[in-house]
């Protein structure tokens, strides 16, 4: 079998503990053991203000701090554990490329870092401009998916492409990709919706997230979506087991931040690629139905899911009551069964009439679905 390989994000600033510093260090010493996995670490600009992909900003922080945070950090990892470090320069732009390149060139370069994720090319093309020797990584913030696309970042100097995130519900173009000659890094089991309807927006939801802008909903987030099972089991995720048939395919797996630590996340997904071990899929889902998921499911078993269900769920076109077909709904039963927290739930008569809404396989056919 192929090398494992993946790409960990981590942030110097977002742990909430007294000793913020300490605690990335004990994250960073733990999966030294595992180096061999490990392609490079991506870390977010030391801007607190600035969120990366939606994620809460430090308000607690000031600039200064936040500024120290990443820099001693760089500087430990470089004398005890030498990881390669990528920084992300999505979340930065605010459509002012020269303030962006002027500052990576005056404080990370001279910190050793020499390689960045970038999504737009005029960015890459000012990068490349002033540090022809910077690695740059594509970002699926770009959306580019196709030969085509991903060519328009090789010829600016892009040498590991990461397709948009939908790429991992469509083998067939990822193996175009693949045979066609471009490196891919792949987010692999985060789970945002796929072709999420957000992105058809001006610039995407992701767009006003990285920039801190306000957004008055988002498609993921809305209930009625959150707890529709046919959105969860087609989002742009897959299991170990899935994974594992594409890995010819994909140069570098991304691996998400997942609700533990990054060591956590790492170890879980080596053994169950290595040694078929089941694992927790909501410990490594991202999207808008996180908080449900990890609420009021709690746990869901990678071995639920084999070959023919992910083959039968990345055609499907969501035509439940044309094609009578129930699998999802009939899988969600399935999961909550085995849930631990619906026994507990079951207990409590507060959450009867929830988890009766949601395993009745009559829920659908009232509400028209199937």
């Amino acid at each position: 079998m192929k090398q494992l390989t993946f790409t960990i994000g981590f942030s110097p600033t977002a742990i909430s503990t007294r000793n913020m510093m300490q605690a990335v260090r004990d994250n960073l010493t733990q999966i030294h053991e595992y180096a061999g996995y490990v392609y490079d670490l991506h870390f977010p600009h030391y801007n607190p203000q600035v969120c990366a992909s939606g994620r809460p900003m430090r308000g607690d922080l000031s600039l200064d701090q936040a500024r120290k945070i990443t820099f001693d950090t760089i500087e430990w990892n470089e004398a005890h554990t030498g990881f390669k470090l990528t920084l992300l320069l999505n979340y930065l732009l605010h459509d002012n490329h020269k303030v962006v390149v002027d500052n990576f060139v005056a404080e990370f370069h001279p910190r050793g870092i020499n390689s960045v994720v970038v999504a737009d090319l005029e960015l890459i093309k000012r990068l490349k401009d002033r540090l022809p020797d910077l690695e740059i990584q594509g970002s699926c913030l770009s959306h580019r998916m196709t030969c085509e696309e991903l060519e328009e970042e090789r010829r600016e100097g892009v040498v590991l492409h990461n397709p948009s995130v939908n790429i991992i519900r469509d083998p067939e173009q990822l193996k175009k990709n693949a045979e066609a000659g471009y490196p891919q890094k792949v987010i692999v089991f985060e789970g945002c919706l796929n072709h999420c309807p957000d992105e058809n927006s001006p610039y995407g939801h992701r767009w006003y997230l990285g920039r801190s802008l306000t957004q008055e909903s988002s498609f993921c987030t809305k209930t009625r979506i959150a707890r529709d099972p046919r959105y969860f089991f087609k989002a742009n995720w897959v299991t170990a087991r899935q994974f594992k048939r594409l890995m010819p395919f994909i140069t570098v797996a991304k691996l998400p931040r997942c609700r533990s630590s990054i060591s956590f996340g790492l170890t879980s997904l080596i053994r169950a690629v290595e040694r078929n071990e089941p694992y927790n899929v909501v410990d490594f889902i991202g999207a808008g139905y996180q908080t449900f998921l990890a609420r009021d499911v709690g746990y869901v078993s990678s071995h639920l899911f084999d070959d023919v269900f992910f083959d039968t769920v990345q055609s499907c076109r969501m035509d439940c009551r044309k094609r009578g077909c129930t699998l999802c709904f009939d899988k969600m039963k399935q999961i909550m069964r085995l849930s631990y927290k619906q026994k507990r739930l079951a207990k409590r008569s507060a959450h009867k009439k929830f988890q009766q809404w949601y395993v009745d396989e009559n829920w659908a056919r009232r509400r028209n679905v199937i």
